[in-house]
């Protein structure tokens, strides 16, 4: 009986994971998401929360008397309360300054009913901004002072 030849049995290599789309759809993904990122963190108005929400049941002190001297209020039918009397939206400019030049820190305090135009309440922190105010403080109110 003849021998039979064994058949040399050639060793393959696994295959090679292809890395190249891989990288490329990584690095797409990375540029896309660093040109993104400016359009969802902007910039410009800084809101913080009062400690007030978190803190119901601390007794507080006496009330300090506030250096605040400019208290705007805007009313949704234009009307525009300034220390808590009404006041002529067009002598706001010429007052501001005024008021912020008695005060220590310059702060202004803003707030206004829900159905006011964003447009109207940018406005008004740029007016304060532009005449003097260090920092203005937004304050939502639980009720509306107007009539």
């Amino acid at each position: 009986m003849p021998k039979r030849r064994k058949k040399k049995v050639e060793k393959r290599e696994a295959p090679r994971p292809n890395l190249g789309p891989f990288s490329d759809m990584t690095t797409s993904l990375l540029i896309m998401f660093m040109l993104t990122i400016p359009f969802i963190v902007e910039s410009g108005i800084f809101i913080s929360r009062s400690l007030a929400t978190k803190r119901r049941n601390v007794v507080t002190p006496k009330k300090k008397k506030s250096d605040i001297k400019v208290n705007i209020h805007i009313c949704a039918d234009g009307t525009v309360f300034l220390n808590e009397e009404p006041f002529d939206p067009n002598r706001l400019p010429d007052i501001i300054p005024k008021l912020l030049a008695r005060s220590v820190k310059k702060q202004a305090l803003l707030s206004a009913d829900n159905d006011v135009i964003y447009e109207d309440v940018i406005q008004m922190i740029d007016l304060l901004k532009e005449k003097g105010a260090s920092d203005v403080l937004i304050m939502k109110r639980k009720r509306s002072k107007c009539p």
